[in-house]
């Protein structure tokens, strides 16, 4: 693994049970990442886990389960694999032109069985989720979900399985761009079926629905068709 950091551009430091990968182009982030006080202003932004602003260009979060763990293992996990997967699997896309904010700098602190891990991201600045964004009922639901389908389908041109893809894990920046969040439960294949391309789909529409069934979203008629017709196209 440590080759394949050094080929991304990133440099690793350990000491006693510390364990930072950043990146080697910016000295600065080991020093950010490993402070012992709270780093910037807590961000309004939507997400697992404490988030806080650096300014000027950086989000810094501390990791927390979600779902039915976040109560029983809160901030502590087993193994740091599935970060180093989402920091690989991230600047593969990125390299492919799929934009997903770079991972600059990870941190993990071995305590017993446990892991807790942090993370520095690069900003999008004035960026939204696509939840937030839809909560508004915007007239450009149609357009946007209709990139969001093409952003979906450039993902697994790319080999790359999305385990989680809800509306909270779509960004929008200042454009109205998608981009594609979270990939701490993506995987990369050499090709990748059928199966797993609805699987994604299949998730996504069902948390549109989820959301306008609770009323926190009315989403417009054909919206459904939008997200599928961009995936076609």
């Amino acid at each position: 693994m440590k080759d394949i950091l050094t080929e991304l551009g990133y440099s690793v430091q350990e000491a006693a049970a510390t364990r930072i990968i950043y990146k080697s182009c910016r000295a600065e982030l080991p020093g950010l990442i490993d402070r012992k006080d709270t780093v910037g202003m807590p961000s309004p932004l939507c997400g697992r886990g404490q988030i806080h602003l650096i300014e000027p260009d950086l989000v810094l979060r501390t990791l927390t389960h979600g779902g039915t763990f976040a109560r029983l293992s809160g901030e502590r996990f087993l193994s740091p694999d599935r970060s180093l997967r989402e920091l690989e699997i991230s600047a593969y896309l990125r390299a492919r032109g799929i934009p997903t904010p770079e991972i600059l700098a990870l941190r993990f602190i071995r305590s017993g069985l446990f892991y807790h891990i942090t993370v520095i991201t690069k900003m999008v600045p004035d960026s939204v989720d696509l939840l937030t964004y839809l909560e508004g009922a915007p007239e450009d639901s149609l357009p946007i979900l209709r990139q969001t389908g093409a952003l979906i389908k450039k993902m697994h041109a790319a080999g790359v399985y999305h385990a989680d893809l809800h509306l909270k894990n779509i960004l929008l920046d200042r454009d109205k761009t998608p981009w594609m969040l979270d990939l701490d439960k993506a995987y990369r294949f050499s090709t990748l079926g059928a199966v797993l391309e609805r699987k994604t789909l299949g998730r996504f529409i069902h948390s549109g629905r989820k959301w306008q069934k609770k009323s926190r979203i009315t989403l417009p008629e054909g919206w459904e068709s939008a997200v599928m017709d961009g995936y076609a196209s």
